[in-house]
């Protein structure tokens, strides 16, 4: 194949290419202490400059057994949360994963001490997956 139509064909294929997850940018992910075998929180705030809305499906750790989206929520009077399928952050926008608002919840994690970092990966619906890394606060 003549190099003129590789580059050519390799131009159009990066042309063609969805948007990937570098639109997506994470800020200020941390993860609270766990106070005896409580299931601690993530929280972030979560930026997608794209332009197309992007869906969370799920989210992983080697340092934990499972993640769940979830959201504080009032159920019979008292304060608790409720597990969401999915988190959409729209196009141009952010979300913010925040106390008494939307979280991560870490189940069965290994030790966490202040100071360490937790990696955590985002899934996204369409594939993609975006990694970042926590810091353990005590607060």
């Amino acid at each position: 194949m003549p190099r003129k139509l590789i580059l050519m064909t390799l131009f159009l294929t990066l042309l063609a290419t969805p948007a990937l997850a570098s639109d997506l940018k994470i800020f200020n992910g941390w993860v609270s202490e766990p106070i005896h075998t409580e299931d601690p929180p993530a929280y972030f705030v979560i930026r997608n400059s794209g332009t197309e809305a992007r869906t969370i499906v799920g989210a992983t750790s080697p340092r934990c057994e499972s993640i769940s989206i979830q959201r504080a929520a009032l159920q019979n009077g008292q304060m608790g949360s409720e597990v969401l399928d999915e988190m959409q952050i729209p196009a141009g926008g952010d979300v913010a994963f925040v106390p008494r608002g939307l979280f991560l919840e870490l189940a069965n994690t290994e030790k966490l001490i202040a100071g360490e970092t937790v990696p955590i990966e985002l899934e996204f619906a369409n594939g993609e997956k975006l990694s970042f890394d926590a810091m353990v606060k005590d607060e």
